[in-house]
């Protein structure tokens, strides 16, 4: 009986103590498992590349956005005039109403984005991607377009003052009612590509056909 007793006893130490490094396991500081690390950003915090903003009506112009990825960013009514987008990752994103006069977009991904109503004037767009980009009403006066995928893009009611566009593909893209006064056309794939209603007063390279 003493024994059994001894035996008890023994076990219930064992017990207890386990218990007792497992509580002060738990209430050790930073084990705690609902505490934040303060070094993890959190998912509101605001996207910033090279001290310019990452969000709607940003005053960046000259900002420095290469290979910056920016796929769905809202950069509506943004201010990035001269900016080096170069490789920049624009796929989806918002540039309504923005101002990117004389931007540098060589290389950039513009696919499905959204650009109504945006000052591209003399921006350049060389082996740029703007597959199904919607691109209405912007004025590309004097942009040049060279190497660059233009495929299904809608560029209704645009201006094309002076743009030249040098081997690109447009098959399929929308150039309605666009005004490509003294535009340069040479080498570009543009079958199915619409143009009716368009100026082509001076433009070097339109064709008859296209109006």
């Amino acid at each position: 009986m003493k024994k059994n007793a001894a035996l008890i006893a023994m076990c219930a130490a064992v017990t207890l103590a386990s218990l007792a490094g497992v509580t002060a396991s738990a209430q050790t500081p930073g084990h705690t498992t609902d505490s934040a690390d303060p070094a993890t950003p959190t998912s509101n915090e605001p996207l910033i590349i090279n001290g310019c903003p990452i969000w709607p009506y940003t005053r960046c112009p000259g900002a420095d956005l290469r290979h910056a990825n920016l796929v769905g960013k809202n950069l509506a009514g943004s201010d990035l005039r001269g900016a080096d987008l170069t490789r920049a990752d624009l796929r989806g994103a918002n540039l309504a109403a923005a101002n990117l006069e004389g931007a540098n977009l060589t290389g950039a991904r513009l696919s499905k984005a959204t650009a109504a109503n945006t000052d591209f004037k003399n921006a350049r767009f060389i082996g740029a991607d703007l597959e199904g980009a919607r691109l209405m009403r912007s004025d590309f006066s004097g942009a040049l377009f060279e190497g660059s995928n233009l495929e299904m893009a809608r560029f209704n009611h645009a201006w094309f003052v002076g743009a030249r566009f040098i081997s690109n593909d447009l098959q399929e893209a929308k150039l309605s009612a666009t005004n490509l006064k003294d535009a340069v056309f040479e080498g570009n794939f543009v079958r199915y590509t619409l143009f009716h209603e368009s100026n082509m007063e001076g433009c070097k390279g339109c064709k008859k056909e296209w109006e």
